[in-house]
C-alpha cells in the first residue's frame, strides 16, 4: 500500500505538525507516471527521465526563448561563429556553483574544463567515462555528434570552441536541448579514482535549480533547493516527484491535495478537471507526433504496397476521438503545423478498405498474415494511451485479415527492443526538444537513428540524408524550408513512417500553485514555480 494523505506527506515533507507548515508552503509535490531510468538525460530519450533531470538538476549552455524560440544564453553568456560556420566559440557565465551534496562538495565553480568533459565524453569512445552507463547517447548518436564535432577545446577557464566538420544550422539549437547539460569534471575525476565512474550518472551533480536529495527507487525522488544557483534561488524548497503510474490515482491525489500538479492526465478526466474548483488545465500546443512506424526491413513490410494498404486500413479519426477525445489534430506529415518546416501539400489518404485490400492481394497477402505491434505502457506526451490506440488499431487491420498481437512493454524494454530492431511494428513517436525541424525528421527517419533505436521504422533513403544535410548547410531560412519539405516528400511518398496524430501538452494543477509554463518542447521545469 502505499502512504496516503498525511501519512505521505509526514514521508515527503517531514511532517503533518504545525511546526512544518512552512516547510508544506515551500513544498510541491508533482505526481508522475513513471521512474527515471537514469539521473543523466545525455543516456535516453525517457520523457520521465527528462522531466526528473534535464531542468531540475542541469543547465544547459544555451536555452530556447520561449518568445521568439531562438537560442538564448544560459551558462554561456555569449557566443560566436567563425565565417566558414565551423568554429563556435561560447563564454561561459562566472561564478555558476555545482550541487553541495552528501557525496560531493565542489572546491570551484563551474569552468570550461566542466563543459569539455560533457561534450568530449560524448564523441570520444577512449574517453574514461565514455562506455560508463552503457556508452549509449541516443539524441547524440541519432544526430551524429561524433561524426560532425570534431574537438571541444578549453580556451581559457571560461572560454570554449567547438570545432565542426561540416556546417551545421541546428547545432545551437542542439545545444540547448534537454539533452546537453553539463556536467561536473571535477565530481567524475573524484569518482574515477575511487573506482566508482556509474555514480556520475546515479548520484548526480549539476548546476540546476535543485538538488538529489533522496530518491526511493519506484516511489519519490525528493529534491531540495540549490541556495545559489545562478539564476536566483527557487522559490520552492522542496520538490517532490512522487511516482504513481495510474492515471485514476494522480487524478485522486490531485482532487484530494496530496499532489500539487498531476503530469499527463487522462483525455477522459479533463471535464473532471475544468469543471473542479480547486484545480486549474494548463494545455500548449504540442511539437510532437504519434506513429505507426512498420519495420521496413523486414519482410512484409519492405514491400511498399504493404505498407501504403496499412495505412489505407487505419481509421486515424476513430483514434483522435476514441484515444485524445479531439485534443489534438490528425498528422498529415511528421511535423506539426506549428512548425516553421511544416509541408502544407501533403495529406494522408482517408480510409480505403477496398483499395487496401486490393494493394494486399498484389503483393499475394490476400489471406493476411501475423503481426506483433509493441506499444508503450502508458502514456506520452505524443500518445496518452498506447494500448487503446493499439487495440483500435488490431480492430481495423482484422478486417484484412491482419492478425495483430499486442505486446506492452515499458519504456527501457521497448528502447531495447527497438535498437536490436527485430520488431515487426511499433507505435512510438518523437516530441520536440527545440523549434527545428531537424530535431524531429532526423531522430525519427534518419539512417543515423537507427543504431539509437529512435528510428524504428528502419528506412533509410540517401536522398532523404541529403534534403537534411542540405537544410543544415544552408544559411537561408528560405532555403532551409525547402529542403525539409522535400525531405518530407520522399518519406511521405515511400510511406516510411504512418503518421497518426499531433497532441496537446496537457498539465494539471490546484489553482493555488502559480509560476507552471508550459512549452512546445522539452521537459517540465519548476525554477519557478510557488504556491499562494
Amino acid at each position: 500500500m502505499r502512504l496516503w494523505l498525511c501519512g505521505l506527506l509526514t514521508l515527503l515533507l517531514a511532517g503533518c505538525d504545525t511546526g512544518n507548515r512552512q516547510l508544506a508552503a515551500e513544498s510541491l509535490l508533482y505526481c508522475i507516471e513513471g521512474a527515471p531510468l537514469t539521473f543523466n538525460p545525455q543516456l535516453v530519450t525517457s520523457s520521465e527521465t527528462l522531466d526528473a533531470t534535464a531542468h531540475q538538476l542541469y543547465d544547459r549552455l544555451l536555452d530556447i526563448d520561449p518568445n521568439n524560440q531562438q537560442p538564448m544564453p544560459a551558462l554561456a553568456l555569449s557566443w560566436s561563429r567563425s565565417d566558414d560556420a565551423l568554429r563556435y566559440r561560447f563564454v561561459l557565465r562566472p561564478g555558476v556553483t555545482f550541487h553541495q551534496t552528501a557525496w560531493f562538495s565542489p572546491s570551484r565553480p563551474l569552468n570550461a574544463e566542466d563543459v569539455v568533459f560533457s561534450f568530449r565524453r560524448l564523441m570520444d569512445q577512449g574517453h574514461p567515462y565514455h562506455g560508463v552507463s552503457g556508452g549509449r547517447y541516443p539524441f547524440f548518436d541519432s544526430i551524429g555528434w561524433r561524426e560532425l564535432v570534431r574537438e571541444v577545446n578549453a580556451l581559457s577557464s571560461h572560454e570554449v570552441e567547438f570545432v565542426l566538420s561540416r556546417p551545421d544550422a541546428s547545432f545551437l539549437a542542439n545545444l540547448a536541448t534537454d539533452y546537453a547539460v553539463v556536467l561536473s569534471a571535477e565530481y567524475a575525476e573524484q569518482l574515477l579514482g575511487q573506482g566508482t565512474p556509474q555514480l556520475l550518472d546515479q548520484q548526480p551533480v549539476g548546476t540546476g535549480p535543485f538538488l538529489l536529495g533522496q530518491y526511493r527507487t519506484d516511489e519519490f525522488i525528493r529534491y531540495h533547493r540549490h541556495p545559489t544557483h545562478w539564476r536566483g534561488a527557487a522559490r520552492l524548497g522542496q520538490l517532490v516527484f512522487d511516482i504513481t503510474p495510474k492515471s485514476s490515482k494522480r487524478l485522486a491525489k490531485l482532487l484530494t491535495g496530496e499532489c500539487d500538479v498531476m503530469a499527463h492526465p487522462g483525455t477522459s478526466q479533463l471535464s473532471v478537471i475544468r469543471e473542479h474548483p480547486a484545480l486549474e488545465l494548463s494545455q500548449a500546443t504540442g511539437m510532437n507526433v504519434a506513429v505507426l512506424a512498420l519495420n521496413t526491413l523486414k519482410p512484409p513490410f519492405n514491400d511498399i504496397r504493404v505498407r501504403k494498404a496499412l495505412s489505407l486500413a487505419l481509421n486515424r479519426e476513430d483514434i483522435l476521438h476514441a484515444v485524445y477525445f479531439d485534443i489534438g489534430s490528425l498528422a498529415e506529415s511528421l511535423l506539426p503545423p506549428v512548425s516553421w518546416g511544416y509541408h502544407p501539400n501533403l495529406l494522408m489518404p482517408l480510409p480505403d478498405m477496398s483499395r487496401a485490400r486490393f494493394l494486399l492481394e498484389q503483393a499475394g497477402l490476400e489471406k493476411g498474415f501475423d503481426l506483433t505491434l509493441l506499444v508503450p505502457a502508458g502514456a506520452r506526451t505524443f500518445n496518452p494511451d498506447g494500448l487503446k490506440t493499439g487495440q483500435l488499431i488490431q480492430r481495423r487491420l482484422a478486417e484484412l485479415g491482419i492478425r495483430v498481437r499486442l505486446l506492452s512493454l515499458e519504456e527501457q524494454i521497448l528502447r531495447r527492443e527497438l535498437i536490436l530492431g527485430e520488431q515487426d511494428a511499433v507505435l512510438t513517436g518523437w516530441s520536440a526538444d527545440t523549434p527545428d525541424p531537424d530535431n524531429m525528421l532526423r531522430n525519427l527517419l534518419s539512417c543515423q537513428a537507427i543504431a539509437a533505436g529512435t528510428n524504428a521504422s528502419r528506412w533509410c533513403h540517401p536522398l532523404f540524408e541529403r534534403q537534411l544535410d542540405l537544410a543544415l548547410s544552408e544559411p537561408s531560412l528560405a532555403s532551409r524550408i525547402r529542403h525539409y519539405q522535400m525531405a518530407q516528400e520522399l518519406a511521405f511518398q515511400d510511406m516510411a513512417i504512418i503518421p497518426l496524430v499531433h497532441s496537446l501538452k496537457l498539465q494539471a494543477h490546484r489553482t493555488p500553485v502559480k509560476g507552471l509554463r508550459l512549452q512546445p518542447y522539452g521537459g517540465v521545469a519548476f525554477h519557478q514555480a510557488y504556491k499562494e
